[in-house]
């Protein structure tokens, strides 16, 4: 089993945008791509590391090494199991080198991640820094399958689609929410309008509250204060896949101002938001209405403005 690559891009961006969700991240290395991979796991027992947000990315190989090589029983993949924690100060210890080179190292029985730093100093000269990040595990095919980190989950079709506002703004509003309830409803039509709302939880309806325009009902309203933030004039983007009697062309055609709504921790909403570190170009929420919501970042090339790899982010309903 052999890895090394001279990395052309920082996974710091990865690291930041998994560091709230579990203890423990995935990485998957391949002859064609790299996925990362974050769940908030068993292991993860603080409530307020979330609940079962998960988080996922695949790149093309190109986009972050160059000089790569890779070679494994295991059609030539290699699942790594490791602590963001320890990633995550490697990953900073990069940030201002002129060369990093990556490889694997020590015995299968304990495994490193080897990461060698090279930096200039004040007087010109190169100063090379080695640090050794530990992996927690060498994951078999069928470990990894089971894990299920690195794909979508497998939900429903979402019937809204809609770009977020700006994450700083969004950041500074859910850190106001945090203080008067634990939950917030995550509103969107296809007309452009997206609605944040505090609240206590679900509710059991006795009626139906659901007209063209207007909010469901089954949300508990908070009992601190009632806050909801209003956005509108947002896009709604097409997605490649929408076509014939998919949900989203449906609504789209039938009720476009009705609300797609869904319940979720406002810490889990606030653990998305820490995407706004990796500068992304822009963020897609997508609601499955009353089940789940994901979140698409798409980030910018290193060296244009076009999106060639996106984090997703997943979070179910709180029931």
């Amino acid at each position: 089993m052999r890895l090394r690559a001279r990395i052309q891009r920082n996974l710091l961006f990865f690291t930041q945008a998994v560091e709230k969700i579990g203890k423990s991240c995935y990485i998957k290395f391949a002859p064609e791509y790299v996925a990362f991979g974050a769940i908030h796991g068993v292991t993860d027992n603080n409530h307020t590391t979330g609940g079962s947000i998960q988080c996922w990315s695949r790149i093309p190989m190109e986009n972050l090494f160059h000089e790569y090589r890779i070679e494994s029983n295991s059609n030539n993949e290699i699942n790594l199991e490791m602590k963001v924690e320890d990633l995550l100060v490697a990953m900073r210890s990069c940030t201002n080198a002129s060369a990093v080179l990556m490889r694997m190292t020590g015995q299968r029985a304990e495994p490193y991640l080897t990461f060698t730093i090279t930096t200039e100093d004040h007087l010109g000269g190169m100063r090379p820094i080695t640090q050794n990040v530990p992996i927690i595990k060498i994951m078999t095919i069928d470990g990894a399958n089971n894990v299920s980190v690195f794909e979508e989950p497998m939900i429903p079709d979402p019937e809204v689609h809609i770009m977020l506002p700006q994450l700083e703004r969004l950041k500074h509003i859910t850190t106001s929410y945090k203080s008067i309830a634990e939950f917030v409803v995550i509103s969107a039509n296809l007309a452009g309008e997206m609605i944040l709302t505090t609240s206590d939880g679900t509710q059991q309806l006795n009626h139906d509250d659901m007209g063209e325009g207007s909010l469901s009902a089954r949300y508990r309203m908070a009992d601190k204060a009632h806050v909801e933030t209003r956005f509108t004039n947002l896009h709604n983007p097409v997605v490649q896949d929408d076509e014939g009697d998919h949900a989203h062309l449906v609504r789209l055609r039938t009720r476009p101002k009705e609300f797609a709504s869904v319940l979720v921790r406002v810490v889990d909403l606030q653990k998305v938001l820490q995407s706004q570190y990796v500068k992304p170009l822009n963020v897609i929420c997508s609601i499955v209405p009353n089940h789940s919501v994901l979140f698409y970042v798409y980030l910018k090339d290193q060296k244009d403005d076009n999106p060639n790899a996106a984090l997703s982010y997943f979070i179910p309903e709180i029931n």
